[in-house]
Formats: C-alpha cells, sequence, structure tokens
C-alpha cells in the first residue's frame, strides 16, 4: 500500500449511502466512475482540493473504503456508523495511527497497533475478542522467526544496530552486496515489525466484516467518488 494508506468500513449502508455521507453531492456525480485500480486516478478532475475515494461492496453487510486521496473517511466515521458500525485504519511517514471504531455515532474504542493494551473510548475492550493470536507490540521480536523474511536480514538488523550505537556512518567497510539492498528497503519504509502490526490490525478488520481486504477485491472494478469541500462557496 506504500507510505500512506487510509481506509474504512461501514456496515448496513449502500454504496452510494457511503458515498452521500462521505460528501459525495450529485454535482459530483458526474466524476464518479466504476474503475480498476490502476485507473483509480486516471482522468481524475484537476481540483487539487477534491478528495478521492474508491469504494465498493466487501461483504454482503460491509463496504470497504479506500481513501486515494484526501482524508474524508477520517472525518466521516462517526456519520458513516449511524445505524451500523465503522472502522478506520490509517498509517503515514510517521507510522501507523490508532484502529478506530465507531457504532451508531458513537467513538467506541481507539486501539493502538504498536503498543499492547493501549486503548481508548466509551468501551476500549470492545474489540479484543477480535484480537486474539494478533500482535501490537512494536517492540515484539516474534518476527524473526517468520520464514519469509529475507535470508541475511537478521545479520543485517544486528550489523545495523551496532553502527548506529556506535555513531559511525556506513564508510567504506565491506558490506555484502544484499545487504545494499537492505539498506535501501529501510530507507524505503520495510519494517518487518511493523508490518506485523499492520497486517495484525487489517486482520481484526477482517475478523470484524468477515473478509479481510484481499488482492480479488483490490483487483476488481469498484466506484471512484470525488469529494470537493464546498463550505466556502
Amino acid at each position: 500500500m506504500g507510505e500512506w494508506f487510509m481506509a474504512a468500513w461501514v456496515e448496513g449502508l449502500e454504496v452510494w449511502e457511503v458515498a452521500r455521507r462521505m460528501g459525495v453531492s450529485v454535482a459530483d456525480v458526474d466524476d464518479s466512475v466504476e474503475c480498476t485500480w490502476t485507473d483509480v486516478l486516471r482522468g481524475r478532475p484537476s481540483d487539487g482540493e477534491a478528495g478521492v475515494v474508491w469504494a465498493g461492496r466487501l461483504t454482503a453487510d460491509w463496504t470497504q473504503i479506500i481513501q486515494v486521496r484526501g482524508f474524508d473517511c477520517d472525518g466521516a466515521l462517526r456519520e458513516l456508523s449511524y445505524g451500523g458500525r465503522a472502522l478506520l485504519m490509517r498509517w503515514d511517514i510517521n507510522g501507523p495511527r490508532d484502529l478506530e471504531y465507531a457504532v451508531n455515532g458513537h467513538y467506541v474504542t481507539d486501539l493502538s497497533v504498536t503498543v499492547p493494551g493501549k486503548r481508548w473510548g466509551s468501551d476500549p475492550q470492545a474489540l479484543d475478542s477480535h484480537a486474539q493470536g494478533l500482535h501490537f507490540d512494536l517492540g515484539d521480536s516474534g518476527w524473526e522467526s517468520d520464514p519469509e523474511l529475507p535470508a541475511g536480514w537478521l545479520e543485517y538488523c544486528a550489523w545495523e544496530e551496532a553502527r548506529t550505537e556506535s555513531g559511525q556512518d556506513y564508510g567504506e567497510e565491506d558490506i555484502p552486496d544484499e545487504w545494499g539492498d537492505f539498506i535501501g528497503l529501510v530507507h524505503n519504509g520495510y519494517s518487518p515489525p511493523m508490518a506485523t502490526c499492520l497486517t495484525s490490525a487489517l486482520a481484526l478488520v477482517g475478523r470484524v466484516t468477515g473478509r479481510e481486504i484481499d488482492r480479488e477485491w483490490m483487483d476488481g472494478a469498484h466506484t471512484r467518488y470525488v469529494i470537493r469541500d464546498r463550505r466556502n462557496g
């Protein structure tokens, strides 16, 4: 998903109603098109202030919304939850934000996805029954046993930690070729412990909705909506 991601999941609403509650007006309908992820920004309006979302049915009861541009999912979570439930998950270059859960217009739970046990809201434990076996601890070393880790990654991490603690630059030392690739990965945000936390958060959402975000959905055609801010006319 890259270094920036925002998505919301809404229960019990048709896709067009989700869009209306997020601020899509009749005037915006002409800019709403069925498209794939590859084409989601193709032919978009030049209005740089407009929000763009991509929304479609995830299950019979839940709609999935991917925010492509803007922050409309964040501001509309309570509105989206009226009459049902809604969840919000996001991260950016500064790391993940809390997983938010609203029910019938009320914020129920804010759950930290990197600090174990950190909960807020009117019912902080409301999502705990869906979190069994998941990992929300950035300091947990369980990721080290992941069989899909790149070969040599743990050795590189130990070397990088020692280099950082000593305050040394990369210098002229003999760095294995594959470690050069690892340095590039890290600079681009690759982090197995962070990935474990984010994957766990998406898994939790999937347990609530009945289906995780998956390749089949991402490869499908859904509706792109443009959301313009008309508060200033």
